[in-house]
């Protein structure tokens, strides 16, 4: 399968570019972020969907390390990472704040991660 096949390096650099615009969306003020109203509660979704991409990302660049019981290795890197964007968020003062059901839908985001990384590796 050709997903297996790309070159390490550029697994981790898809990580990393994922993790800088994560960043970005994350700390940008909230007005400079679209207020589309989907649905109640999307922006939780996508919280979800966010951290599902990145604990997909995770896996896929270092494939071999996240084995048996090191498998909640990105759990804990995507709770803890979304956990210190929120507090972030909190400190800059740019129209965004600290939300525990932001943290919550982040770190739900390991599960559709990790079910994808096993269907496709």
């Amino acid at each position: 399968m050709i997903f297996n096949k790309v070159n390490k390096g550029l697994r981790i650099w898809f990580f990393i570019v994922y993790v800088g615009l994560l960043t970005t969306l994350s700390l940008l003020p909230s007005s400079d972020l679209p207020s589309v109203k989907l649905f109640p509660y999307a922006d939780k979704l996508i919280h979800l969907c966010m951290y599902a991409g990145f604990t997909f990302l995770m896996m896929w660049a270092w494939p071999g390390f996240f084995k048996k019981d090191k498998q909640l290795i990105p759990l804990f890197a995507v709770l803890f990472y979304g956990l210190g964007m929120e507090i972030l968020q909190d400190m800059g003062h740019v129209g965004r704040s600290f939300e525990l059901t932001d943290v919550a839908a982040n770190t739900l985001g390991y599960l559709p991660g990790w079910l994808a990384y096993r269907l496709f590796s």
